[in-house]
């Protein structure tokens, strides 16, 4: 029995807590001390500096956001803090930065923000400088090397190498799919491959092992996960997952199609982690973030265990922090607070394909390491956009 006396800086009471990591589905009291979780019982008998009632709401571990840009250096990126009000505690850096800029990145950005902010690194030596040339149509850019060595000089943030296949690896894709895994065999990391139209799909995923992560799984624009001819599920795919590669959303502004998406499902291949691909175009015209991108996945069919799990522990599993994702104990206070509203709510898909939703997520309250915050107060600032940014939004709604 706890002892009476016990007084802890807050707790959350009466929340419907989710929890997946540890098989958690129950009304639950959560108690936070000293930026950590203290204890996790259904009726806890203290006092709190603050007690917030979550009565008829849910309480899951604060969202991984696995895919962003959060580097404002280049064209793509946006301030990480932008998550706070999205119920995102922890940002993944999807390669927005390489060895030659990541080190500003991290002392600019990732020391400042109040999200807390992990990254891979690209291996081009500037990661996504610009939209307006492909960042490794000359291969000349890209550095395993150095790639590796500030890996390892940064290995408490720094995760493992990001590669995008498509049209900015011009017509030697393979070549800069050997100069990443060269990257990632010295650093002893993972890679995140993203594909897209222009990937030579079939003939590297074979060669990606455990832990190697394709983002964009449903992108729905060609050189994906479907055979073009017959249209079913790619061999290579099925034999990918089963080697242990996860397969991720990467919503973005080009990267997430209905069609795709239920087409998968139809072959029973679901995603392993949901995340957003947030940066400068979509949280402009598509205005994506995790909460919408959970929300059609429900839509879609996916149970509220089943997306709170891919949004939180199998995240924090992919990037090996298995401190984060979950409420257990002694573990940092990262955690969202939110409510399951029911209406009818229109869904984009990046096809500009407009569906009805029945329910969408909803936060109330965010908590990151203790600290509370309020969804929507945070006052996220974004770059101006120029013409050659208004080219790339009407781009893709040209191959809708």
């Amino acid at each position: 029995m706890m002892n009476q006396s016990m007084h802890y800086d807050m707790i959350l009471r009466n929340g419907r807590v989710l929890d997946p990591s540890r098989g958690i589905d129950r009304v639950m009291d959560v108690a936070i001390q000293d930026g950590r979780i203290a204890a996790l019982e259904p009726a806890i008998p203290a006092s709190g500096t603050a007690e917030y009632d979550a009565a008829g709401k849910y309480v899951s571990p604060g969202l991984i956001d696995l895919h962003g840009h959060w580097y404002e250096g280049s064209c793509f990126g946006i301030d990480p803090d932008i998550c706070l009000n999205h119920g995102v505690t922890t940002a993944v850096d999807a390669g927005t930065t390489g060895f030659i800029n990541f080190p500003e990145f991290r002392r600019t950005a990732i020391a400042n923000s109040r999200t807390g902010v992990l990254a891979f690194v690209h291996i081009g030596c500037l990661g996504l400088p610009t939209t307006i040339v492909g960042e490794l149509e000359n291969l000349r850019y890209a550095r395993p090397a150095e790639t590796a060595t500030v890996i390892a000089e940064h290995r408490d943030v720094a995760l493992g190498v990001k590669l995008r296949e498509g049209l900015m690896t011009a017509d030697h894709g393979v070549a800069a799919f050997d100069l990443a895994l060269e990257a990632c065999r010295e650093s002893r990391t993972p890679l995140m491959l993203h594909i897209s139209k222009g990937s030579p799909t079939r003939e590297i995923l074979p060669r990606l092992g455990p832990g190697d992560i394709v983002t964009h799984c449903f992108q729905g624009r060609g050189d994906g996960i479907f055979d073009p001819e017959s249209g079913r599920l790619l061999d290579e795919v099925r034999s990918a997952r089963e080697q242990g590669v996860i397969f991720d959303v990467g919503h973005g502004s080009g990267s997430f199609s209905w069609d795709a998406a239920r087409r998968a499902f139809e072959y029973a291949f679901y995603p392993d982690t949901i995340s957003t691909d947030l940066h400068r175009f979509s949280v402009g015209r598509f205005a994506i973030d995790m909460p919408t991108t959970i929300s059609k996945f429900l839509h879609l069919g996916m149970s509220l265990p089943d997306a709170i799990l891919k949004s939180t522990w199998a995240p924090a599993q992919a990037i090996g922090r298995p401190e984060l994702g979950t409420l257990d104990p002694g573990t940092v206070a990262d955690i969202l607070v939110f409510e399951i509203e029911s209406g009818e709510f229109d869904l984009e898909d990046t096809h500009l394909r407009v569906e009805k939703a029945e329910r969408r997520l909803r936060p109330t309250r965010v908590i990151k390491a203790g600290r509370s915050f309020i969804p929507g107060r945070y006052p996220a600032r974004l770059r101006r956009l120029y013409p050659c940014d208004e080219d790339v939004l009407r781009q893709v709604e040209r191959t809708k």
